[in-house]
């Protein structure tokens, strides 16, 4: 199995050589491709992805202007054609054994994404308590607004199988951070099975996310998500994969029959002897 990892960046000169040091080691297989996509970096991340690169063939640095986060994932997506594609966030939140366990859920979904809310998530490090505020209200919102059934689609690793990505990438319109609700609910619509299972989150210094401007974008995005998906919903296509069925049962064989009882010859009337003429 085949894997592209998509890892979106911007100004991340700080994170990103930890985040790829630590996938690199754990993410031994050779097949395997990280793509590193730069949203009009104006630091020096390139470089330091660049560093990787030139050691190890697996890296890509993909330099994009100015997308913003869903929109540099939905283009290094058209370049992916794993068995399995996902993203991780450039900042190492979630470990890389975490996101194998995610890749690991694909052998029995379509998909699987991290949640920090699950009860049986752990976050070693607490997060700051209007960060908390905003991600729960923010999921309040989504679960009205759209009846998603998961506790915390921001969560930056998801994994789906490929045909996940080539059916419902031609059908998402949000570019910016509501990219991972309008996925989840492309993808679901499809009739695709995506999962939502806990993680180890790791909450790191340097966010670019800024909980009061943020959270009033996050929340007209998302209005103008719903608007677009009320006027142009997205119905289960008929290419939809069929989920998996259990073999079918063997044909016993038929009954052998008995071979027919010989008949017996018609006795033949003898006539007595007559006198002989």
């Amino acid at each position: 199995m085949r894997l592209d990892i998509v890892i979106p960046a911007f100004n991340e000169e700080e994170r990103i050589d930890r985040t790829l040091r630590a996938y690199r080691s754990v993410v031994t297989e050779p097949r395997t491709r990280f793509l590193v996509a730069l949203d009009s970096c104006t630091d020096g991340t390139a470089a330091v992805v660049r560093s990787h690169a030139d050691v190890d063939p697996r890296v890509e640095l993909i330099e994009y202007p100015k997308l913003g986060k869903g929109g540099v994932i939905m283009e290094s997506f058209r370049r992916c054609d794993a068995d399995v594609i996902g993203f991780v966030d450039a900042d190492c939140a979630t470990p890389p054994a975490e996101f194998l366990r995610l890749v690991d859920m694909t052998a029995v979904a379509d998909g699987a994404i991290a949640s920090r809310h699950h009860p049986a998530s752990v976050l070693p490090t607490p997060r700051p308590r209007i960060r908390r505020i905003t991600s729960w209200a923010f999921a309040r919102l989504t679960r009205m607004l759209f009846g998603l059934p998961y506790r915390d689609t921001q969560c930056g690793a998801k994994a789906v199988r490929r045909q996940v990505i080539e059916q419902a990438l031609p059908l998402l319109s949000s570019r910016d951070f509501l990219f991972d609700v309008d996925l989840l609910l492309t993808a679901g619509r499809l009739g695709f099975d995506i999962v939502e299972v806990p993680t180890v989150w790791l909450d790191q210094d340097g966010s670019h996310v800024r909980a009061g401007a943020d959270a009033r974008r996050m929340a007209m995005s998302s209005l103008r998500l719903w608007l677009h998906h009320r006027v142009l919903p997205v119905s289960e296509a008929p290419t939809a994969p069929a989920r998996p069925t259990a073999p079918a049962r063997p044909t016993l064989p038929a009954r052998p029959t008995l071979p027919a009882r010989p008949t017996l010859p018609a006795k033949t009337l003898v006539a007595s002897e007559t006198s002989a003429a």
